[in-house]
């Protein structure tokens, strides 16, 4: 995947989500619908991000709150990549200042801008609240940023009256989806302009989403299947790797790694030593199939990407990236896409 299949994939999971709303709601839309993806199919062409918004715009005149109800169904899976690097951030303030790189992903509409006082950070989009379609695109932007905060970066909390949402439009008379959706939050109708209020005080806080749920936005295949050349992963690296991958990279060295399987330190240098080979190698294998992964199929910076993988510094990536494939990051992800090859 490239970084243009990239917004396929976002492409792609837009409509799914609308369809499984079609087929709950208008089962002859879908229907309909479903007829002009297959002959797409048939075609060989692929839905882009700007197609699929068109979709759900259409079908928008049909089903108020469209939006509303297509986000209420993303799962964490949908985030993918995105959403693991989210999730590595260490902070709330982190992980949303690289949200704003995964929601560019997901919409041709407009984009965002995070201004921070005191009080609140806050998130608003550039869309012109005098327009026609400021409702829906409003509805896109706070369901998109809610279905992120709830299922990454802040999760459920305690005190979620304290997330304000602002809307430049009254109150529809499909309110209670918006309550249903944002439980929980505060929701304010009739303002200058929409926007998303997160308290100061939440900044500082670790990213909410669980380890144990970090594999969900990793596809099994990159976790227990990946190959570097014809090296091919036994049970050993392959548990290993699960458990430095979900965990960020964070446990890497042998007492975190043992403690994961509840046995010692020597039992574990014991099995590796069976299978012959080192932790080392397992981690640094794991880290870079990641970092190939993250070069080839995101846009995120180098910078980004060494935090994600838990290094120290930028330079530290940069080098061990070199040593393992033998050129730079930048030229790994020059040399996936170069437009005068293939």
């Amino acid at each position: 995947m490239n970084l243009r299949d990239e917004k396929h994939h976002f492409a792609a999971t837009l409509v799914m989500r609308l369809m499984e709303v079609l087929e709950s709601e208008r089962p002859s839309m879908a229907a309909s619908l479903k007829r002009q993806l297959n002959e797409m199919v048939s075609s060989e062409s692929k839905i882009d991000l700007e197609r699929a918004e068109q979709l759900v715009n259409h079908y928008n005149k049909h089903i108020n709150g469209l939006y509303l109800k297509i986000y209420a169904r993303v799962t964490l899976g949908d985030f993918g990549l995105y959403g693991y690097a989210i999730a590595s951030s260490s902070t709330v303030r982190s992980g949303l200042t690289l949200s704003q790189q995964f929601l560019s992903m997901t919409t041709t509409y407009y984009e965002e801008s995070l201004l921070e006082d005191s009080d609140y950070l806050t998130i608003v989009p550039n869309i012109d609240h005098q327009h026609h379609s400021a409702q829906i695109l409003s509805e896109d932007f706070t369901a998109g940023y809610w279905a992120l905060l709830k299922q990454i970066i802040v999760g459920h909390r305690g005190d979620m009256d304290g997330l304000i949402l602002e809307f430049c439009y009254p109150a529809p008379f499909y309110s209670d989806l918006y309550e249903s959706l944002f439980s929980g939050c505060t929701l304010r109708f009739n303002q200058p302009i929409t926007r998303i209020k997160l308290p100061a005080s939440w900044l500082s806080e670790s990213i909410s989403l669980e380890r144990s749920k970090i594999d969900l936005l990793l596809s099994k295949q990159l976790i227990v299947e990946f190959e570097e050349g014809t090296h091919k992963l036994n049970a050993v690296e392959r548990k290993i790797s699960e458990v430095v991958i979900g965990s960020h990279f964070v446990k890497s060295n042998m007492s975190d790694i043992a403690e994961e399987f509840s046995m010692s330190p020597r039992q574990l240098r014991y099995y590796l030593q069976r299978s012959n080979v080192s932790l080392r190698d397992v981690v640094l294998r794991a880290r870079m199939n990641v970092a190939s992964k993250l070069l080839i199929d995101t846009e995120l910076d180098i910078g980004t990407i060494a935090e994600t993988l838990n290094y120290s510094e930028a330079s530290a990536f940069v080098r061990s990236f070199k040593s393992f494939y033998a050129i730079s990051p930048l030229q790994y992800r020059l040399s996936q896409h170069d437009p005068f090859v293939g």
